[in-house]
């Protein structure tokens, strides 16, 4: 617990530490609180406009009476940003987020009382953070894998053709004009022309990809479907039954995809699985490593932290979603809240432990590693403006870019002593 300093200055003192929230009080002496209170009064005599008096002569007195409220605010408001610095300061605390100040009394003539809620880091001391179990899984460029990604490459570059059949099946694309009603009357929005239907897929309204099979070209009928789990029915016209084509898979098709030959194509492709299979496997691996690091070092988190972190991921998954336009509705957003929290604690507490592995294990970034760094980046921009763009941030995030780096350098750290086995 912090100790009183000399009775006539400041004092400072932690009153309740419980997990990542301290709260300690502050006593300013009524002298102190006094003479502060006088140079407020003196600065607001030198500002105010009082009619009868020039600017800056109306009498202490008046002031004192007509400014009363507003002395007493700045006064406190003075006293607080001074003093709460000099705690944190003889307390030796380190707050993640702004302090929260509460309990205030302040009285004429009696020193001015009030505490002072803060958050801090949790105090770390990394643990077991070396041979973290992790399974090693592979994913080879074997043969079925190269077809499965030959057929993604066919479907991309399919082709729809008018269909001999003269009726509807189910292997067909149909171009339909429809119009919905409900109860016997239209339905708003529910009318299209020349609209594609893809009878194989499993999204189409209910009801109307049966509906539609047997039909022929130019018949139109009324097709019961169900719409929001209401009955409904869709008046509609075939106007076209089409089938789709897939390329052959030849030297032509290789060329149509920028390759000599069908078997280069292959090559190429078994090339990209490969790296992808190693990507994947070593996403993985780092994957198990910070949850064996996670495991075993469990500590309570500042709540600050966390909601920051919980919000940014919101905002990211806002902007992938609805681009950037637009609100989640109040429902939605609680429950993504709820099933994004859990993450939210897990980054927190990743960001808090790579920094203490690293300064327990020595791990520093050197200006050479920045230097490198700096000059990848250059690489990807295209033009002297973004380079420009690229050395500012380098020269004015250095400390963040530097931590960012010997994040990735500690988690390199991490995976290379992992205890690692082939799955």
């Amino acid at each position: 617990m912090g100790i009183f300093t000399a009775s006539d200055k400041v004092r400072f003192k932690k009153v309740k530490e419980e997990g990542c929230e301290v709260l300690f009080s502050v006593e300013v002496p009524a002298a102190k609180v006094s003479d502060e209170t006088h140079n407020v009064l003196l600065n607001i005599q030198q500002r105010a406009r009082v009619p009868g008096f020039r600017q800056g002569k109306a009498p202490i007195e008046l002031i004192k009476k007509q400014f009363a409220g507003h002395a007493q605010e700045e006064t406190l408001d003075r006293l607080i940003r001074r003093h709460v610095p000099e705690a944190l300061k003889e307390l030796q605390l380190q707050p993640v987020a702004t302090p929260s100040v509460e309990e205030v009394k302040f009285d004429n003539g009696k020193p001015l009382l009030f505490q002072v809620r803060i958050e801090t880091a949790p105090k770390l001391s990394p643990k077991d953070y070396t041979k973290i179990p992790v399974s090693k899984k592979s994913y080879p460029a074997d043969e079925a894998a190269i077809t499965a990604r030959v057929e993604e490459l066919r479907e991309a570059h399919a082709r729809l053709e008018r269909a001999t059949e003269e009726s509807v099946a189910k292997n067909h694309y149909v171009v339909i004009d429809y119009a919905g009603k409900q109860a016997g009357k239209p339905m708003a929005n529910a009318k299209g022309e020349n609209e594609l239907v893809d009878l194989s897929s499993e999204h189409t309204l209910e009801g109307l990809s049966s509906g539609l099979l047997g039909m022929k070209r130019g018949e139109t009928k009324d097709v019961p479907v169900k719409f929001n789990n209401k009955e409904a029915a869709m008046t509609v016209t075939i106007k076209e039954i089409k089938t789709k084509i897939l390329p052959a898979l030849d030297a032509e098709f290789a060329k149509d995809l920028g390759f000599e030959t069908y078997e280069e194509l292959k090559a190429k492709l078994k090339q990209v699985i490969e790296d992808e299979g190693k990507q994947k496997t070593e996403r993985e691996v780092l994957e198990q490593v910070e949850q064996g690091l996670l495991k075993n070092n469990k500590t309570a988190l500042p709540p600050s932290l966390v909601e920051a972190q919980l919000s940014h991921m919101l905002d990211r998954l806002r902007r992938q979603v609805m681009g950037g336009q637009g609100k989640w509705p109040e429902k939605q957003l609680e429950d993504l809240k709820t099933k994004l929290r859990p993450k939210a604690e897990d980054e927190v507490l990743v960001s808090l432990l790579l920094p203490a592995i690293a300064e327990k294990e020595k791990i520093v970034v050197s200006d050479a590693e920045l230097a490198t760094d700096l000059e990848k980046n250059l690489e990807s921009a295209d033009n002297d403006e973004k380079k420009e763009s690229i050395r500012k941030m380098f020269v004015e995030r250095k400390e963040e870019i530097s931590g960012m780096i010997r994040d990735r350098k500690t988690m390199q750290f991490l995976r290379d002593k992992a205890a690692v086995k082939d799955a």
